[in-house]
This record gives C-alpha cells, sequence and structure tokens, in this order.
C-alpha cells in the first residue's frame, strides 16, 4: 500500500524548516560519500523534453525516481516522484513534486547561504518574482535575520504581487526596486530566472556577498556574467557531475581559464570542511544550483514520514504476483 501525495498534502505537511534540516541531513550523507546520484537524463522530444532523475540515499533506506517533462509547465501537472524502500523495493510513496521541487531547490539555498553568507547578512536581493523565487526568499530569511528584501522582474504587476504577498508571509518589507543597481547593496543576492542572458554582473558586486544562483539549469540559461567568477573567493554545487552538463556559466569559466573544476567544491564537502577555510566577512561567495534526486530522496522521505504521522494523503493499492 502507498500513499498519493498532492500539491495541497505538501503545501500542509512540510514546511520551509523541514525542507533545509532534510536537505542538510543529506548534504552531510553526500559528504561522507554514502549517496548514488547518477547525472540527470534528459531525452529529446517532438514536443520538447523528458528528464528522468534518480538517486539512492543508503543511510535513509530510501530511492527516488523523478519523472519531469518540458510540456507540464503549460498543463501544471504530470510531474511525479516514486518514493521507493531500498531494502524491498516497495513503493512508499508517489508525490506530486511542483511544491515539493520548490522547497528542495530553495533548501539546498538555505544551506548554502547558512554556510556561506556572513552571519550579520539581513538584506536579499532578488532577481525573479515567481514560484521559485517566493521560497528561495523564504529559505534564506529561515536561517539568517533578514529585516529586508528587494525584488526586481520584467512584471510590473507580478512584481507587486510578489511584493505584496511576501511581505505579508514573512511579516518584513519586501519592497520593489527601481534599478537593479540598488540590489546590490543587498549581502545576499538571489537570481531565480530562466534568462538566458546575465542578471548579475560581477563588476557591481560588493565583498561579503553570497550568490544563490538557481536557476540556470540548463546550458542555453546563464544568469551571471563572466566577471562573477573571477571576483568569487568560494565557488560550490550541490554536485559537480551534474554541473559540469548543465552549468553554462562555469563551463564558461573552465574553458576561458579563470576557473577549474578542482576549485569547485560541493556543498557536502564544505559541511565536512573542505573549502570552508575560504569562508571570510570580505569574501564573495556563490551556489550555482542545479538541483539534483538526493535532495529529492531527503525531501520526499520527509514528506513520507510526515504524511504517516498526521494521516495525510490517499492509499493506493498495488497488486501483488
Amino acid at each position: 500500500m502507498a500513499i498519493f501525495l498532492s500539491e495541497a498534502d505538501i503545501t500542509s505537511l512540510v514546511t520551509i524548516n523541514d525542507a533545509i534540516d532534510a536537505v542538510s541531513e543529506v548534504f552531510k550523507i553526500r559528504g561522507d560519500g554514502d549517496v548514488i546520484n547518477p547525472p540527470r537524463q534528459q531525452i529529446d522530444i517532438p514536443s520538447g523534453y523528458l528528464r528522468l532523475t534518480s538517486a539512492i540515499v543508503n543511510p535513509m533506506k530510501k530511492i527516488a525516481v523523478k519523472v519531469s517533462s518540458s510540456m507540464v509547465f503549460d498543463s501544471h501537472s504530470g510531474r511525479t516522484l516514486l518514493l521507493i524502500d531500498s531494502d524491498t523495493g516497495r513503493v512508499d510513496a508517489i508525490i506530486e513534486v511542483f511544491r515539493l521541487g520548490a522547497l528542495r531547490t530553495a533548501a539546498a539555498s538555505g544551506v548554502s547561504t547558512k554556510l556561506l553568507a556572513r552571519d550579520d547578512a539581513d538584506s536579499i536581493g532578488v532577481f525573479g518574482t515567481g514560484r521559485q523565487a517566493k521560497t528561495q526568499v523564504s529559505a534564506v530569511a529561515a536561517v539568517r535575520p533578514i529585516k529586508k528584501v528587494l525584488a526586481i522582474g520584467r512584471n510590473k504587476q507580478r512584481l507587486e504581487a510578489f511584493c505584496t504577498g511576501m511581505t505579508a508571509e514573512l511579516d518584513i518589507p519586501v519592497i520593489a526596486a527601481s534599478d537593479p543597481l540598488q540590489l546590490y547593496q543587498c549581502a545576499v543576492l538571489v537570481a531565480a530566472t530562466t534568462s538566458a542572458e546575465p542578471v548579475i554582473f560581477g563588476e557591481h558586486l560588493k565583498s561579503g556577498t553570497h550568490i544563490n544562483a538557481i536557476g540556470a539549469n540548463r546550458l542555453e540559461r546563464r544568469e551571471m556574467d563572466d566577471e562573477v567568477l573571477k571576483r568569487c573567493t568560494l565557488v560550490t554545487v550541490d554536485n559537480k557531475v551534474q554541473a559540469k552538463k548543465e552549468s553554462a556559466v562555469l563551463l564558461r569559466a573552465v574553458e576561458q581559464g579563470s576557473l577549474t573544476w578542482d576549485d569547485v567544491r560541493e556543498l557536502g564537502d564544505v559541511m565536512t570542511g573542505t573549502g570552508a577555510d575560504k569562508r571570510t566577512p570580505e569574501a564573495i561567495t556563490l551556489y550555482n544550483s542545479h538541483g539534483v534526486a538526493m535532495e529529492d530522496v531527503a525531501l520526499a522521505t520527509k514528506a513520507f514520514e510526515l504524511a504517516v504521522e498526521k494521516g495525510v494523503g490517499t492509499k493506493v493499492p498495488f497488486t501483488l504476483g
């Protein structure tokens, strides 16, 4: 018997703090080498693309397999994850993962901010106003004493709605910036866009800034210019193998010689000490997110455990052969 968890179920069950705790745990496990996380597979099809992601987290005794596609963004359905018991092969849960995915990506940014941003970071500058931007701001605010958020976006109505909604949700002022340059005064910058052209420029970065760049997980997307990488003291990713396939900005920096892959650290390594010595109050630090399946395992497992505890979800019988 499996449990089906809908978007509404996930929203009611999992808080941003739950998500940060779960993802932090899996990064620690990754740092100890007890995770199998193959790169995401993409299959091009006539109407777009199909994406398959999977991972095994041995200490959690769980496997996650997620199926997504480009078509779901028009239909708002069809992105699904199977959570499987790695000992028995039993399907524990079938989960709709739009909300789960946004929480997962945000939680990883929360972990990176906790590890890399200044302890006194009290402001966020966010490029983008979509659902990912909302959870990103919530995650950073959960780990740092944020007093103000500046936001900018291409659509004025969406920007105003974003600011109004996030101000009410976080009980801190979220203000529409009149000029992108205003955002560079903030201690933490968030890029949550699908832009093919840079939105963050290295020449404007202030010492001590931490950047979470989360939107460019396809080679045709690029949220930062080349100067950003030249100015960063520490560059981190969730998974280096995935970054080598999907990060246009890191691939450009390596090709230009301003960065080597040995310079790039995984968050799990930073948690266990590698690269942590580069975190100083003046350092400019970067987390370049791509989203990996081990994070899905951690968050889906947390959602499943909460659902069982609280009696949430729809039971789905499986016929035994």
